[in-house]
């Protein structure tokens, strides 16, 4: 039992450790420097692996978003007369034809 609960103590500080780091203060560096550059580099790289994170869940979301709003087109559209009107008037040849059906 001590066991289970050191271990799961140990792995929630590991991985709250992770989650607290922020962005580094890169001010402490002369910006002319090769370690000014390796600190923004690394700030840039945390930033942008956020930001991809957040692009995909966003564009799951607007993917099912969009899925649902062409089912619910497609069976609008379905439930109108119009589909048929539109297979008669590609089926006809003139427009006499398309008026005299």
């Amino acid at each position: 039992m001590k066991r289970i609960i050191f271990t799961t103590l140990i792995t929630w500080v590991l991985i709250t450790a992770n989650v607290i780091a922020e962005k580094i203060d890169c001010t402490q560096f002369d910006k002319v420097s090769a370690k000014y550059l390796e600190c923004s580099a690394k700030n840039i790289k945390e930033k942008s692996s956020e930001l991809k994170l957040k692009v995909i869940v966003g564009a799951g979301e607007f993917k099912k978003k969009i899925t649902t709003n062409a089912k619910n087109s497609k069976t609008k559209f379905n439930k109108l007369n119009l589909k048929e009107k539109l297979v008669k008037f590609k089926n006809s040849k003139s427009l006499t034809e398309f008026m005299e059906k």
